[in-house]
């Protein structure tokens, strides 16, 4: 991609060829338009090669720049991501201290403030923030400044509350590429009503030539200002030598404007005064490169779930701290470090080689694994506090890291000495067979219940749902539905595996259809497909008629599509995963049934598993994909979606993306009338021919919701980003096998995980939490071993430490305060509206201000209340908030 764009935009003027204009070189005072020049080398951190490449490459293009600006006073060089200075501190201490000196001349200018330029699209909310808080300290720490301009020239579109995250980070000024509905400058509004100056240009590698004058009229016809970045990326230096001389003689070119070598703050001050004509733009700019939102399966997951595993790892390790325990800082900010810098714009998209891509799935893996360590150990020792009760059974706490008291799905795996009384387990050796359990009779009926109770004798129903042997015991995974979690908190079970459950029904199944307490759940036998899914609250059939949930599609993307992990090629043919093998019921108990579907194509096979809860309001989907399907250029790529004909007259189509929902085109149209140009596929600028008239993919976290306001359902997913909407049709992208630069992006096994929740009204009945919850549910496991004597065990069975009254509040990070001595929460407000938001904290607070994302003190905003272990906080429409709390 960005060789393309190299070879397009770098074709460099020689001096010898401006001699033949013969234009006389006088200096012209009087000038008063100017372009501003300011060098720039766009590095991608990994696209087609590797990490080790990409530290040389980052050391090479500084030392480039350094020499320049010994050489010519006036040159001056732009470089964002922190990751970039980083890599050379650590490579080339002293020319680190000569880039420290050029920064404090003002000369050379750090920008963006992130960690590195990462995608915005499927990176969390809270990740962003991350990657500024990291990025604007790294700067502040070293060069006694940070970035006063975000910088994502080469970004797959930017996300609707960017501009209130820029001005929260410190910046007031917006530097970008693509998807830019405005060229030149402009003003750029975000769902609350933050706005930043933008500056939009064609290209981040722009050429230094006698037609640059040209590009004043072009960008700024009004006015007298442009900017012109220029410079050869990634392993070219920044500007040529060419380049710099050439910048010197267009400025003494009398009847040209002035071209000086300036800063991009010197512009944007500039422009800003001169700005007040200009035309605002107001939310997402959007879409290119939709192939990124699916492509290399295993980095999409490996992000969603090392986000989700942060989240968990520092609620548990602040509540440590809060109780006296040090506090793994450094090595939290190391994952953090890994976790932003997998999130740059050609890593997380999946559009590097396949050495890159492996790299990545392995820094994702590590830390994932050093993430869910210091968690556990956080969790066992708050369990280790619980005094429990004996006799009852095997403990289990239950820890709801949602800071709502609410109602959910309780899964654990419990250990014990003997057989579980009501099935037979799996032999040791067959793990992936641990699901296949047999039922065995012990007067409860053929079903794999076991007894659960809470502290106050009350017994829960509760399934077996996978089971091994474990010599020299046996391992069990159980599930059971609770009313009323606590909020923030926890709650202990007692589990006695050698007794089955004191509710032993099954879920009423006849005439191919469960009578759940929600709904009424019709399954097609032929195809393991829901033919009919009809809410019993309010009389809805979400289905069309004739048709049925999770069907799947294969697409064929052309074999002659270019840039095949970026974009959608042209699809050639479309063909229903129909070769199904068999369908079967595998489980009904008395929390769960679950209709077992293989199917086949190609190479790969398909094997789906439909859960459908007794008491619970959602229908979950794990999908188990043997993946062997490649692109080629001589063979067509396959991309695999699971489609959900929804039965809706009017619907409108709503996804969550960072801190914010937005609304996108249903049917054809936005919101009743014609979708707006911002709204619409925009990868055909480089010439592929994208795909058209069925639906525009577009990216979401963890769900998308189709409403009629009177009722809706939701689409939730754990690692997918990918959707479309189009004639009643909701799809998910599950796979694609793209072919280039990658030609091996997904080959394995793969599970994929979504769910189906319906509900009354639109998403915002309870919709986000819903989502949150299916991402980072319940953690449910046994405390440290019982047979040690627990003087120490003083806590109560059940207990909240964060909660939230607000249901229009969501909190999307708890931490320690990077000087260590505060609590850190961090939320926004969802629905558009002024709230003042009511938290319950663990202990009592001392004091609490606000802060911006940097943690450092926020000005001109009210301050919080506090009255013992309440927090009080306002917040504007959308607003996102970060608050300090001295314990």
């Amino acid at each position: 991609m960005k060789a393309i764009l190299i070879t397009l935009c770098v074709s460099w003027v020689s001096l010898s060829s401006f001699a033949m204009f013969n234009e006389p070189l006088v200096p012209d005072v009087s000038k008063k338009d100017t372009i501003h020049v300011v060098g720039h080398a766009h590095m991608d951190m990994n696209w087609l090669w590797t990490y080790s490449e990409t530290m040389k490459m980052c050391n090479d293009n500084l030392r480039q720049a350094v020499a320049f600006m010994k050489e010519f006073p006036d040159y001056t060089m732009i470089q964002s991501q922190a990751s970039v200075y980083n890599f050379v501190e650590k490579v080339d201490p002293p020319l680190f201290e000569e880039v420290k000196n050029y920064v404090k001349e003002g000369r050379f200018e750090p920008v963006g403030g992130m960690w590195t330029e990462g995608d915005m699209n499927l990176s969390s909310g809270e990740a962003i923030t991350r990657s500024f808080l990291l990025g604007q300290r790294y700067f502040q720490k070293h060069f006694g400044k940070m970035a006063a301009i975000g910088w994502l020239p080469d970004n797959f579109g930017h996300v609707s509350q960017m501009p209130q995250i820029l001005k929260l980070a410190g910046c007031n000024y917006f530097y970008f590429h693509r998807c830019k509905p405005y060229i030149g400058t402009f003003w750029w509004e975000g769902t609350d009503l933050s706005k930043v100056l933008c500056y939009a240009n064609d290209t981040y590698n722009g050429d230094i030539n006698l037609k640059l004058k040209d590009e004043l009229t072009k960008f700024d016809p009004k006015g007298h200002r442009i900017l012109q970045i220029t410079g050869v990326g990634d392993h070219g230096g920044g500007p040529t030598r060419a380049n710099i001389e050439m910048v010197h003689q267009l400025d003494k070119m009398a009847d040209y404007p002035a071209v000086k070598f300036t800063t991009a703050k010197d512009f944007f001050k500039k422009s800003a005064v001169e700005a007040k004509d200009k035309p605002t733009h107001h939310g997402e700019m959007q879409f290119i490169f939709e192939g990124c939102y699916t492509t290399v399966s295993e980095i999409k997951s490996g992000n969603r779930n090392n986000e989700n595993m942060l989240y968990s790892n520092e609620f548990f390790n602040t509540l440590r701290w809060l109780k006296g325990d040090n506090y793994p800082a450094e090595e939290i900010r190391d994952l953090w470090i890994t976790q932003t810098f997998n999130q740059f714009h050609d890593i997380l998209p999946g559009s590097a080689i396949n050495e890159a891509n492996k790299e990545a799935v392995a820094r994702y893996m590590e830390n994932l694994r050093k993430s869910t360590e210091l968690r556990d150990n956080a969790f066992r020792k708050t369990a280790d506090e619980i005094k429990f009760q004996t006799n009852m059974g095997q403990p289990v706490v239950a820890f709801n890291l949602q800071p709502v008291s609410r109602k959910t799905v309780v899964e654990a795996n419990v250990y014990s000495h003997t057989q579980p009384a009501s099935v037979k387990s799996t032999s040791w050796g067959d793990y992936y067979g641990s699901k296949n359990i047999t039922p065995i009779d012990k007067g409860q009926g053929n079903y794999p219940t076991v007894l659960v109770r809470d502290a106050s004798g009350k017994t829960y129903p509760a399934q077996i749902v996978w089971s091994k042997v474990t010599p020299p015991g046996f391992t069990s995974k159980i599930q059971f539905i609770v009313d009323e979690m606590p909020a923030g908190g926890y709650k202990t079970f007692y589990v006695d595996m050698t007794q089955p459950g004191t509710f032993n029904e099954p879920i009423p199944f006849e005439n191919n259809t469960f009578e759940t307490d929600f709904f009424e759940v019709k399954v097609n036998m032929k195809t393991g497909s829901i033919s009919s899914l009809y809410d019993k609250r309010n009389g809805k059939e979400y289905v069309q008629e004739g048709k049925e949930l999770n069907r799947l599609k294969m697409y064929l993307e052309d074999k002659k599509g270019g840039m095949k992990s970026w974009t959608l090629n042209k699809i050639v043919k479309e063909e229903e995963v129909d070769d199904v093998r068999s369908v079967k019921v595998v489980e009904n108990g008395p929390v769960r049934a679950c209709i077992e579907t293989v199917k086949y194509w190609g190479k790969s096979s398909f094997t789906e598993r439909t859960y459908i809860y007794r008491s619970y309001p959602r229908i979950e989907y794990e999908m188990e994909v043997h993946w062997l399907e490649t692109g080629t250029d001589s063979t067509d790529s396959p991309m695999l979606r699971a489609h959900f004909p929804l039965a809706f007259d009017a619907p409108r189509f709503y996804c969550q993306v960072p801190f914010d929902v937005v609304e996108r085109p249903a049917n054809g149209k936005f919101q009743g009338g014609a979708v707006p140009r911002h709204l619409t596929s925009q990868s055909n600028v480089y010439g592929v021919d994208p795909e058209r008239g069925d639906g525009q993919e577009v990216p979401a976290q963890k769900w998308v919701d189709v409403t009629d306001g009177q009722a809706g359902i939701a689409l939730l997913n754990k690692t997918k980003y990918g959707h479309s909407y189009h004639d009643g049709e909701l799809r998910l992208t599950l796979m694609r096998a793209a072919g280039s630069p990658d030609i091996y992006p997904n080959l394995g096994k793969f599970v994929i995980s979504y769910a189906l929740y319906p509900h009354a009204g639109d998403w915002k009945n309870g919709v986000w939490v819903e989502g949150d919850d299916y991402n980072v549910p319940v953690l449910a496991a046994e405390p440290p071993s019982l047979a040690l004597i627990k003087d120490h065990a003083t806590q109560p069975e059940e207990k909240s430490f964060f909660s939230v009254a607000q249901p229009n509040i969501a909190i999307t990070g708890i931490k320690q305060s990077e000087e260590g001595n505060e609590l850190i929460i961090r939320m926004v407000e969802t629905e558009g509206k002024a709230t003042t938001a009511t938290i319950n904290l663990p202990v009592a607070a001392t004091s609490a201000r606000r802060l911006n994302l940097i943690e450092m003190p926020l000005q001109g905003v009210s301050s919080p209340a506090l009255q013992g272990t309440t927090l009080s906080v306002q917040l504007k429409p959308h607003e996102i908030a970060t608050i300090g709390i001295k314990p």
